[in-house]
């Protein structure tokens, strides 16, 4: 075994169906004989770390994900910037009847907490056997919010409400959304949890070509804060973990967002950038 196994975490990051390839990733490391003690997930990190804390059968739940239509279950299109149009028009409407969107509901976000909690078998934080934290958003400071309390997939639909498809979720009091926008690929937080090596999965992709509406401006503007503010939080980390941090870009730049259908691609991509990273570890 190298000798940076020994405490090993997993940081994984947010990306919408980007994040599939932590499927890849977990899935090659234990074929390897190798097995996170720790981990920490960002939105879609955050779903999938979770079904690895809760000691869901991967390959199996993989195999149900990939008969499933999940744009159809949540009603989003396959496009970020499209449903955002939805929902514009959706909060025009509710500025008309002058309600809050808390007095609204959120159908989108009462069905992926129902399928959080098939995929976390309803498990609670303190139950799990492998530490796990997800990282949120708090909407009212802008603070980042790591949950380690609580049931399971309330915290990880927290850390994956995506701003403009999922509505807030209520935790403690607060209103958190996808932590995306605070720390999206968490590895500061899985070494607060034990952690002293760290394998960061980023599943980001780059800024692309010129937004051509103002809701695209909008989204890039977003995008480009939360990538500063990632950039100096993993050299942070660098600076502290030296050669025990690890960081792996699988080949998943051409997914959206909301491209669900396209797991298998970015399973293998997580596969593939998980084998040039052993040799690290």
């Amino acid at each position: 075994m190298a000798k940076y196994r020994a405490r090993l975490g997993v940081a994984l990051g947010g990306g919408g169906a980007r994040g599939f390839a932590h499927f890849g990733v977990l899935l090659h490391l234990a074929e390897a004989g190798v097995r996170p003690e720790y981990v920490a997930g960002t939105s879609m990190g955050a779903v999938v770390g979770a079904a690895y804390a809760v000691g869901q059968d991967l390959p199996k739940l993989l195999r149900v994900l990939e008969h499933l239509d999940l744009s159809r279950i949540f009603g989003v299109p396959e496009s970020y910037e499209r449903v955002l149009g939805q929902t514009i028009v959706e909060s025009l409407w509710e500025r008309l009847r002058q309600r809050a969107w808390w007095e609204e509901g959120s159908p989108r976000l009462s069905q992926l907490l129902e399928v959080l909690k098939l995929f976390t078998k309803g498990t609670w934080f303190e139950d799990l056997e492998i530490p796990f934290v997800a990282v949120a958003a708090d909407l009212s400071t802008g603070e980042e919010v790591r949950i380690t309390e609580g049931a399971v997939h309330h915290g990880v639909a927290a850390s994956a409400a995506v701003p403009g498809v999922f509505g807030p979720v209520q935790w403690r009091k607060r209103y958190l959304v996808d932590g995306g926008l605070v720390n999206n690929l968490p590895v500061d937080a899985v070494v607060e949890l034990g952690a002293r090596t760290v394998l960061a999965v980023d599943v980001g992709a780059p800024l692309g070509p010129l937004p051509k509406t103002l809701v695209g401006v909008a989204l890039r503007s977003q995008e480009i804060t939360a990538r500063e503010l990632g950039r100096v939080k993993l050299e942070a980390a660098r600076g502290k973990l030296g050669p025990r941090l690890v960081v792996i870009h699988p080949d998943v730049d051409t997914i959206g967002l909301l491209e669900f259908d396209r797991i298998e691609e970015a399973v293998d991509a997580g596969r593939v950038a998980a084998r040039s990273a052993l040799s690290f570890l």
